[in-house]
């Protein structure tokens, strides 16, 4: 800690954009606690009534909450307290409670907290973020009836504008407080695609996770600066700091007010190259927003919502309504939908546990043991396509002989189509994504058969790397600009390319404008991402030249280290695009250079090209002198 300002500054995780300016209020969650009481045979049928009565309670409440969330939020981010409803009506828990209660003789709280203890000690040490969040919702619905069978309440009030500081916020936490206008979110625990950090997103609400221990260190009134762009929080900041700030947040202002200006314009390099900006998208309820930021399609339709909403597989019916529906939604523009990629982190409910499913029976590989299922799904996708703006593409192709397997289904159900007279495409475009290492060094046979190629860069990079994104011990050695990241994205592309096949991206480094110059130098034909930051890509392509690009990607593709790469991209952007990327980055081109580093703190920062002590001081887990 500095003896003069006192200013302390934290790293976490970016969970969500922006940057907030206020006093802290440090938020400790009150939690239940329960004693274990001995029922006297009396009192039975009276604490089976009181737990009647708390689960009546709780599912009021959590049904002014979804009323509250689908007002507020996105369709997606509703759908967490809607499926925290859906676990208070198993009426298969509350029998087991029951027949605990009268067998036991035990206090219904206790019975419930030891119930929500069995659970936490069966998904203790789940690396599957699912698994981990679905812990998390049924432990807060577990504490709400607890409460409710105590007659307490919780208190989720802050008067004024504050940022929230808290070890760890709920789902409902997150949403309860955004009705006091707060400021922004800063929590020790969680990460970037917990529940919490996902409802930030949706709020618009700036936030940074994973501060480890942060919480213990401020007090509430302090004044913070939170950046939600990079995971920084800094307490009782400098005034440089304060006022850097303060000029960061009026930049980002300014930029969304002139992003907006773009949204019906084409995305043309200045010299006239076209590319595509697409959509990744999972619901129907999305789309009126995608094509309000400017997209000219979906790059990316995952189906598999439609098993994870039902926790099983959608009829070939229910599968045809919503495909139909989205299809006709963005007529004239482009859908492509990907058959189901179920695993990894998006749990199957098979019974058979697998220690690593990332590396496990997933995406392609499910679906070619269970035909069946994937020729339905081929039915439903090809009688859909009537109005021809439909393309379908395989996840997770390891190589040639999975892809011809796959197309093989595929035309024996066009043939069986054909002979019951059913419509449909008959020259409906196919990829395959390029998401394993193995797909890299077969992609010109993969490439001969089918029409593009789609990069998944999430799980590529995570392969390549060999690291777990949803691990937070080493979250920081996921990196996209690591040099056999982007050599990997050249040979991609440029084997697309020589087989006549368009190549695009719908991974996360699709949306991450750091990137753009360098995906366009190296050819990318399309690019699909998260709706909210397509302005941004297409002002960065609309303002470049693309044989500018071609000679920066060149460039990069020569430097050893991440970091190298990371600074040069840096370095172009900031010239070329200053106040964009002065709002986007951590800069301060119109100022006096004193800023806090825009890296996140990470071994990055001590990697190839600097010692552990040639980092920033500011970069520090927490700096204190």
């Amino acid at each position: 800690m500095s003896e003069e300002t006192g200013e302390r500054i934290f790293n976490g995780l970016p969970a969500a954009g922006g940057i907030a300016i206020g006093p802290a209020f440090v938020y400790e969650r009150e939690e239940v606690f329960v004693s274990e009481r001995v029922l006297t045979p009396d009192e039975v049928d009276r604490e089976i009534l009181l737990l009647n009565e708390a689960m009546l309670r709780t599912r009021q409440e959590l049904e002014r909450i979804v009323s509250f969330a689908r007002k507020k939020l996105d369709d997606d981010a509703a759908k967490i307290f809607e499926s925290q409803l859906l676990m208070l009506e198993d009426i298969e828990m509350l029998h087991s409670l029951e027949r605990r209660l009268r067998e036991e003789k035990k206090n219904a709280d206790f019975l419930i907290y030891d119930e929500l203890k069995r659970y936490r000690e069966m998904f203790d040490g789940a690396k599957d973020i699912a698994l981990r969040e679905r812990m998390a919702d049924l432990d807060e619905v577990g504490q709400r009836i607890m409460r409710n069978l105590q007659k307490k309440r919780l208190h989720l009030t802050v008067e004024g504008r504050h940022i929230i500081i808290s070890e760890q916020l709920t789902p409902s936490d997150t949403l309860l407080f955004s009705r006091n206008d707060v400021l922004g979110y800063a929590t020790d625990t969680g990460g970037i695609a917990s529940h919490a950090a996902i409802l930030s997103r949706s709020l618009k609400i700036p936030a940074v996770t994973a501060m480890q221990g942060a919480s213990k260190e401020i007090r509430t009134g302090d004044l913070v600066i939170l950046d939600g762009q990079h995971g920084i929080l800094i307490v009782n900041p400098t005034e440089e700091h304060q006022r850097e700030y303060e000029r960061k947040s009026s930049r980002i202002e300014s930029l969304e007010a002139e992003l907006a200006e773009l949204v019906d314009l084409p995305c043309v390099t200045t010299d006239g190259h076209k590319v595509e900006l697409s959509a990744n998208a999972e619901f129907v309820d999305e789309l009126e927003y995608i094509i309000t930021q400017g997209s000219k399609g979906i790059g990316l339709y995952r189906t598999e919502h439609l098993y994870i909403a039902k926790g099983d597989f959608p009829s070939e019916q229910e599968q045809f309504i919503e495909y139909s529906a989205t299809a006709q939604s963005m007529y004239p523009q482009t859908v492509i939908f990907r058959t189901f990629d179920i695993g990894g982190d998006k749990h199957l409910n098979r019974g058979i546990p697998e220690q690593n499913p990332f590396l496990g029976w997933r995406g392609i590989r499910m679906m070619l043991d269970e035909p069946d299922l994937f020729r339905q799904q081929f039915r439903a996708i090809l009688r859909a396509s009537t109005m021809k703006n439909i393309k379908l593409m395989f996840p997770m192709i390891s190589g040639l002989s999975e892809l011809e397997e796959v197309l093989g289904i595929f035309e024996e159900v066009k043939l069986e189509l054909r002979d019951k007279q059913i419509n449909f495409d008959e020259h409906m475009e196919v990829g395959v994504m390029i998401e394993v290492p193995s797909a890299i060094f077969v992609a010109d046979e993969l490439a001969k058969r089918v029409d593009f190629f789609s990069i998944g860069t999430n799980d590529l990079v995570q392969y390549l790397m060999a690291v777990d994104r949803n691990n937070e011990l080493i979250a920081d050695l996921y990196q996209e600009f690591h040099p056999a990241v982007i050599r990997a994205l050249k040979t991609i592309i440029d084997t697309g390319h020589r087989n006549n096949i368009w190549v695009g991206m719908c991974g996360e480094m699709a949306g991450n404008p750091l990137a753009t110059v360098l995906l366009l130098g190296l050819g990318l034909d399309e690019f699909s991402m998260v709706p909210s930051v397509i302005p941004e890509v297409k002002k960065i392509i609309r303002s470049t030249n693309y044989e500018d690009a071609q000679r920066i990607a060149h460039q990069a593709l020569q430097l050893p280290t991440s970091r190298k790469v990371r600074d040069f991209l840096e370095a172009y952007v900031r010239e070329r695009q200053p106040q964009m990327m002065a709002a986007l980055l951590n800069d301060d081109p119109d100022g006096d250079g004193n800023h806090v580093s825009a890296l996140p703190v990470s071994r990055i920062a001590a990697d190839e090209d600097h010692g552990p002590g040639d980092a920033d001081s500011d970069s520090g887990k927490k700096t204190e002198d």
